[in-house]
């Protein structure tokens, strides 16, 4: 096991050290080293060989909800919003097309049994958070924003295609009125359970002082908010959706995360959700390229009809793949033309988007692993369970490998600027935050309580700082902190009165920037990245916290 442990390790380490230099997705790196580790003779490398991926549930219940709650709570409020009904057409329908145009596409030209091609189609059919995460810096933030909310939103529409599609593999027929209640139950149950698990979870952890123990409760909450939802079952079938429970009860905690959430946890707790996201994320292709010598073979031996052998998977791999591309090239064009046609608002005019935009979009809705953790989940002794996950692991590879790296090419084609909107809000609203504190300085010193020769020490620094704000300079960047700079005319109380000023300021911006945030100014990207200055500045005021 200590020899696993040190290669996954090793791979995560390298492969994103080598993506990072190449400029490659991470995931391409990652996938090739772990191919790399199964093909090395047995004898030098047996237990990682031996491995295995996971259990089908450990996929879904323990890897999804992790990186589900990371992705969801760095996903933009605000934007979802502005295009709720492009997200929700796309985060439903687009899925639900896709399934069945690829289903169809591998049952009329290779003949596959229509359970086999439903899974298939299921697995194919969305796009992937964690992989569309990976565009940043390649697309604009509004681009990058509505593609992972878009992809938040089809994992709850893929595992009910799933359930449906194992049904099918069954042998159970469908019939429409029963599959369409599958869906409002699955999505309403999610949503009701999140929501319900949001507002308790928010309740609680406004009363953990300590990081750690706010860590592990923020790090078992969506796990709670998943298992609940999948056991609300009132039919077989008919169960809620742990991924909708799991992005909602995110979505909710993160929106109310200034009120309950103190800096010294953000500070200590941020960092270790990061790294726990991170390695999942990173372990999950490792392994699936780990894998793939071994699916190809078995898929030979086990195979008990031509159309299931390697060679013709190949094939198949690749008309599925381009049936996926092709499918939401198809869905995202005759959508907007149908929107155009019945909405002529002026709200709607300016939310429109360009052809080659779209382009854009087709080549950025990359597969990933909600894609592997489907094909997966297949349970063992499902006919073609290994053809599926050879078919879908090699599409996710191809989806992965060559549109992620055409992808800058087609960017440049689409002729799409450069977008710093980000940045300048930021900026923007440091500048807002710092002048209205300014301006609230003597009432906030009067609150506090502190000298005249405090106010005066710490006026200079506010007045610094807004002078680099006007400037157009990143304040952070010139003044590391507030933290006092004892120049020996300073006693010990008048170092704790300007500290306790500097508190003061802080809690001050925090005021300034969640209105600035309810009236849809900046967006929760920007209150987050400004949030985490001040908690810096913060904990550098207080000094280290006890963790134990």
């Amino acid at each position: 096991m200590l020899e696993v442990l040190i290669a996954l390790s090793l791979a995560i380490l390298i492969g994103n050290i080598i993506a990072h230099k190449t400029r490659l997705t991470p995931a391409i790196v990652l996938i090739v080293l772990g191919l790399v580790l199964g093909l090395i003779p047995a004898h030098q490398l047996h237990e990682v060989q031996e491995l295995g991926l996971p259990p089908p549930h450990v996929i879904l219940e323990i890897f999804l909800p992790i990186m589900l709650f990371w992705e969801a709570r760095n996903t933009s409020w605000r934007e979802i919003r502005k295009f709720m009904r492009g997200i929700i057409l796309t985060g439903t329908l687009l899925v639900i097309f896709t399934a069945a145009v690829i289903a169809w596409t591998l049952n009329f030209f290779f003949g596959t049994d229509w359970g086999v091609a439903l899974i298939i189609g299921a697995a194919l059919a969305p796009t992937d958070a964690t992989a569309v995460a990976t565009l940043n810096g390649k697309l604009p933030k509004s681009s990058i924003t509505i593609l992972k909310a878009e992809s938040l939103i089809n994992d709850g529409t893929t595992l009910v295609i799933f359930a449906l599609a194992l049904q099918v593999a069954n042998g159970h027929h469908l019939s429409l009125g029963p599959t369409t209640g599958m869906f409002f139950y699955s999505f309403a149950v999610g949503i009701f359970v999140g929501l319900a698990v949001g507002w308790a979870g928010n309740k609680i952890r406004a009363y953990l002082t300590n990081p750690m123990y706010f860590t592990v409760f923020m790090v078992t909450t969506p796990f709670i908010a998943f298992l609940i939802s999948e056991q609300l079952e009132i039919a077989e079938g008919f169960k809620g959706s742990g991924v909708v429970a799991v992005v909602v009860a995110a979505i909710y905690l993160t929106y109310n995360g200034p009120d309950t959430i103190t800096a010294q946890n953000r500070f200590y707790g941020l960092p270790i959700w990061a790294f726990i996201s991170f390695v999942l994320n990173g372990a999950l292709f490792v392994l699936v390229g780990v894998q793939m010598p071994q699916v190809w073979r078995a898929m030979d031996e086990v195979a008990q009809h031509n159309h299931y052998s390697a060679i013709n998977g190949v094939m198949v791999v690749l008309v599925a793949w381009v049936t996926s591309v092709a499918a939401r090239f198809v869905f995202l064009n005759v959508t907007v033309g149908i929107i155009r046609a019945l909405d002529r608002s002026e709200k709607q005019r300016r939310l429109r988007g360009t052809f080659r935009g779209r382009v854009v979009s087709t080549f950025a809705g990359l597969r990933g692993g909600i894609s592997l953790a489907v094909a997966l989940s297949v349970p063992v002794g499902v006919e073609g369970r290994e053809f599926i996950i050879f078919v879908v692991a090699a599409v996710v590879i191809l989806s992965m490998v060559v549109q992620g790296l055409a992808l800058p090419a087609v960017i440049r084609w689409a002729k799409i600027p450069a977008d710093d909107s980000e940045e300048r809000e930021i900026t923007d609203a440091s500048r807002l935050a710092w002048n209205e504190t300014y301006r609230n300085l003597d009432e906030l010193a009067e609150q506090a309580q502190v000298s005249p020769e405090a106010l005066e020490g710490v006026r200079k620094e506010c007045e610094h700082r807004i002078r680099l704000y006007n400037d157009h300079h990143d304040a952070y960047k010139e003044i590391s902190s507030m933290e006092a700079r004892p120049d020996g005319s300073h006693t010990a109380t008048q170092l704790e009165q300007e500290n306790m000023l500097r508190l003061a300021i802080i809690d001050n911006q925090r005021q300034v920037l969640k209105h600035l945030r309810n009236e849809g100014k900046i967006d929760m990207n920007v209150l987050h990245v400004i949030q985490e200055r001040l908690d810096l500045e913060e904990v550098r005021v207080l000094g280290p916290v006890e963790l134990e």
